[in-house]
């Protein structure tokens, strides 16, 4: 029984944090992946951190 009604509120409990928190996930993302960029010498990452942020337009969280 609960195994159904989550399968049915499954999909709603995401849509409402998805609505209510957009821009704070936005901001976590990306501020793992640079963290991530961060850890290796390479141009590479700084690069598509760089094309993420600008294809986030996160501006003000």
């Amino acid at each position: 029984m609960s195994g159904s009604l989550f399968f049915i509120f499954k999909p709603l409990l995401f849509l409402t944090l998805k609505k209510f928190f957009k821009k704070q996930i936005k901001a976590w993302t990306f501020s793992d992946l640079e963290w991530l960029a961060l850890q290796t010498d390479n141009e590479i990452d700084a690069a598509i951190v760089k094309r993420v942020k600008g294809s986030m337009k996160l501006g003000d969280v």
